[in-house]
C-alpha cells in the first residue's frame, strides 16, 4: 500500500507541474483566478511531496526518519488546509460577488486561526496526530477536530454560494463541483480506508476539470473574438473609406478655395484668371521632367511633386497688399512703386503661414512659402526679396521662376502684348545661369513643345 500511495502521490506531483508550466504563460484568465489557481497546485505539489516523504520516511530505519518524517507530516497537515482555503478564495473571485464576501472572508479568517493554532500545538500534545517513539504515525486524540474544520469551511463556502445563488450559471456550477465532488470523494474514501492517501489526487481531478473547462471556454472565446474582430475590421474598412471620402473632398474643397482665392488676387491685376492654371501646369511638367532625369534625386519625390503642384497657385498671394493702382497701372512702374510692388514676395510667404498654419502638412506649407517669397530670386543673386544665389534659392522657387516668368512672355498684360514662343525660349535661354537654374532651363527648353501645347490649350476658355 506504501509503494501505491507513493506512485500517486509522484503522479500527482507530475499532472500539477504539467499544469502549472502550462498556465504560467497564458493569459486567458482573470489575473485573481491565474494566481490562485497556481498557489493551489503549487500547495497540492507541495502536499503530494510531503505525503511521499511521510511514506518513505516513516519508522525508525535511520537517524534521517526522525527529522524527515515529522517535518513532512507537519508540513502535509498545513497543505491539506491550505488547498481547501485557497479553492475557497478561488470560487468567490470566480463567482465575483460582493454579498457576504466580507463575513466570509471573516470566518475563514477564525477557522484558520483555529486550525494551525491546535496543528502548532499538535507536536506537544498529540492533538490531530501522533508520532510514536518508533516514528510511526497515527491519529490524535482530537483528530475530529480536521473533520470539523473542514466541515466549517464547506460551510462558509456553501452559504457564500447560497446567498449569490441567483447569478450562478451552469458554467459556475460546473466548476464548483468540480472542486466540491473530487476532493471530497476522495476524502470520504481516505476516512472509510485509513492508509489510503488519495486526498491529493480528487484535487489533482478537480484541477484538470478547471483546466478542461477553461481551455474550451478559451476556445469559445477566440471564435467570438475572431467573429468580432472580422466585424469590427469591416468596420474600420468602412470608416477609413468614409474618411479617405471626407479627406478628398476636404482637399479638393482646400485647393479650389486656393484657387479661387489666386484667381481673385491675379484678376485684380487684369489677367484673364488663368495664369494660376497655366502656371501650375508648367510647374508639374517641369517637376515631373526634372525627377524623370535624375535631377535633385533627394528633393524631387512623388510627394513633393505633389505638393508643389498644389503650391504652385499661391505663388502671387502677396499682391493682395499691393495698391490697384500699381498692379493695373499700364506703363513702367517708378522706383517707388516696384518698390512697393515688390512687397509682394516678403508678404506672400507671411500670408501663407497665416493661413495655411495648423491645418496643413508642414511640409506643404514650406514649400508654399518658399514659392510665395522666392520665386522673384535669380540664380545670380540679382532678384528679390533676398538676393539669394545659386542653389542657396529654394527648388520650389526656382521651378517656379522658369513658370512665371514663361507665362508672363507668352501672355497678354495691360502694359504689354503677348510674345511669340520662339521669342519666349530664347530669353529664357540667355537667362540661363543669370535669371534662372541651368539644369531647370535645358529641362525646359527640352519640353517647350509640351509647355506651348499647354498654353494653347487654355486658349478660349
Amino acid at each position: 500500500m506504501r509503494l501505491v500511495n507513493i506512485s500517486i502521490d509522484i503522479y500527482n506531483i507530475l499532472i500539477g507541474t504539467v499544469l502549472f508550466i502550462s498556465l504560467v504563460p497564458n493569459h486567458y484568465m482573470k489575473e485573481r483566478l491565474r494566481t490562485c489557481f497556481n498557489l493551489m497546485i503549487i500547495i497540492n505539489i507541495i502536499m503530494s511531496a510531503a505525503d511521499a516523504l511521510t511514506m518513505h520516511y516513516e519508522g525508525p530505519s535511520n537517524p534521517l526518519n526522525f527529522t524527515v518524517f515529522p517535518a513532512a507530516m507537519f508540513i502535509y497537515y498545513c497543505m491539506s488546509c491550505l488547498v481547501i482555503t485557497v479553492a475557497a478564495i478561488q470560487l468567490v473571485f470566480f463567482v465575483d460577488q460582493k454579498k457576504f464576501r466580507k463575513p466570509f472572508y471573516i470566518i475563514l479568517w477564525i477557522i484558520l486561526i483555529f486550525y494551525f493554532a491546535c496543528l502548532a500545538i499538535t507536536p506537544y500534545t498529540d492533538l490531530l496526530y501522533t508520532i510514536d517513539a518508533n516514528n510511526n504515525y497515527s491519529r490524535g486524540k482530537c483528530f475530529y477536530l480536521i473533520i470539523i474544520v473542514q466541515i466549517l469551511l464547506y460551510a462558509d463556502i456553501a452559504t457564500y454560494l447560497i446567498i449569490n445563488r441567483k447569478v450562478l450559471t451552469r458554467k459556475h456550477s460546473m466548476i464548483i463541483g468540480s472542486f466540491i465532488f473530487f476532493p471530497q470523494i476522495a476524502q470520504i474514501i481516505q476516512l472509510l480506508h485509513y492508509g489510503i492517501s488519495i486526498i491529493n489526487a480528487g484535487y489533482s481531478m478537480a484541477f484538470i476539470m478547471l483546466f478542461i473547462h477553461t481551455s474550451r471556454d478559451l476556445e469559445e472565446n477566440l471564435e467570438n473574438a475572431e467573429v468580432n474582430l472580422d466585424e469590427k475590421e469591416n468596420e474600420l474598412n468602412d470608416k477609413l473609406s468614409e474618411i479617405e471620402n471626407s479627406k478628398l473632398q476636404f482637399i479638393k474643397m482646400q485647393n479650389h478655395t486656393i484657387e479661387s482665392l489666386s484667381n481673385l488676387v491675379e484678376n485684380r491685376d487684369e489677367d484673364t484668371g488663368e495664369h494660376v492654371r497655366r502656371t501650375r501646369a508648367y510647374v508639374e511638367l517641369l517637376a515631373i521632367q526634372l525627377m524623370k532625369n535624375g535631377h535633385y534625386p533627394n528633393i524631387l519625390t512623388p510627394r513633393y511633386v505633389r505638393f508643389l503642384k498644389r503650391a504652385a497657385p499661391m505663388h502671387d498671394i502677396g499682391k493682395i497688399v499691393v495698391p490697384d493702382a500699381i498692379l493695373k497701372k499700364p506703363g513702367r512702374l517708378t522706383h517707388s512703386e516696384f518698390a512697393l510692388m515688390k512687397r509682394h514676395a516678403s508678404e506672400g510667404g507671411r500670408i501663407v503661414h497665416e493661413i495655411l498654419d495648423g491645418y496643413e502638412d508642414p511640409e506643404y506649407i514650406q514649400i508654399t512659402a518658399d514659392i510665395a517669397t522666392h520665386h522673384h530670386e535669380k540664380w545670380n543673386g540679382t532678384g528679390y526679396p533676398g538676393k539669394l544665389v545659386g542653389e542657396a534659392i529654394p527648388l520650389s522657387a526656382r521651378i517656379m521662376a522658369i513658370a512665371d516668368v514663361f507665362d508672363a512672355l507668352v501672355s497678354p498684360r495691360v502694359y504689354k502684348s503677348p510674345m511669340s514662343y520662339d521669342e519666349a525660349f530664347q530669353i529664357i535661354e540667355e537667362g540661363i545661369g543669370v535669371h534662372f537654374d541651368p539644369v531647370i532651363a535645358r529641362e525646359f527648353l527640352n519640353i517647350k513643345e509640351k509647355a506651348a501645347a499647354i498654353n494653347e490649350s487654355y486658349k478660349g476658355k
